[in-house]
């Protein structure tokens, strides 16, 4: 029988409070089988990852607040990832087989969800071996991060479906070639929506095909998950 997966559709949620649940989901994944996908959107915030720097980012605290970012520092993979309504952020705890290099075929089954998710939507996605995320040409749509404790892994990645991508100009990260970190969105590219409520149903499934889950339970709300988050300019997106 294949594990189960639990998916949790959470709408806008606070970071803090979403860093603090995935804790808890590890704790209790390390006492039972299955999976858990937390999808949702964040108010503007700035999680920096083991690989990242404040080099990285191309303005001053002032200017971060000013703009109505904060800052996080987190133990999860990859570098500095700025979250914004508008983009897909999923959270996967899920056990990890230690016969299986886990680590690097964990995030390759991510990288492998991302692009066929893209390719529903009729975009060509593609990895750069040096560079973390999904690209889009020379541009990064989705970037992937993982932690591991206990054998579970978690965070996992973001999909910028339709966010407003001028405030990426924050950071000044390293890309293709040596060339400046360039981010896109799924929106951008088609030329036409991209609605959440689609690209969330793809995401869920293409988890379960990919790491052959059965999904036994969806949830619009979890109990130790309060709703409320900062109100901020930039509205998340609708559905």
């Amino acid at each position: 029988m294949k594990p189960p997966l639990e998916i949790y559709l959470l709408g806008a949620v606070d970071f803090a409070e979403v860093q603090q649940l995935q804790r808890r989901l590890v704790y209790e994944h390390g006492e039972r089988g299955g999976a858990t996908l937390l999808l949702c959107e964040h108010p503007p915030t700035l999680s920096v990852g083991r690989s990242g720097s404040r080099a990285h980012v191309a303005v001053d605290d002032g200017a971060l607040a000013a703009m109505g970012i904060r800052t996080h520092w987190v133990n999860r993979g990859g570098g500095c990832v700025l979250h914004l309504p508008g983009q897909l952020v999923g959270y996967f705890i899920f056990p990890l087989d230690p016969m299986a290099s886990p680590a690097m075929a964990h995030v390759q089954r991510l990288q492998r969800i991302l692009l066929n998710v893209l390719e529903e939507f009729e975009l060509k996605g593609g990895v750069h071996h040096d560079l973390g995320g999904v690209y889009l040409g020379s541009s990064r749509v989705a970037s992937i991060g993982v932690a591991v404790s206990r054998g579970i892994a978690y965070h996992g990645f973001t999909l910028n479906v339709g966010p407003f991508l001028d405030l990426f100009d924050a950071l000044v990260e390293p890309g293709p070639g040596g060339l400046l970190l360039r981010q896109t969105s799924m929106e951008s590219r088609r030329q036409r929506p991209a609605p959440m409520p689609k690209v969330r149903e793809a995401i869920a499934r293409h988890v379960e095909s990919v790491f052959e889950l059965d999904r036994h339970h969806v949830y619009t709300h979890h109990p130790r998950l309060r709703r409320k988050v900062l109100t901020h300019a930039y509205a998340p997106s609708p559905g």
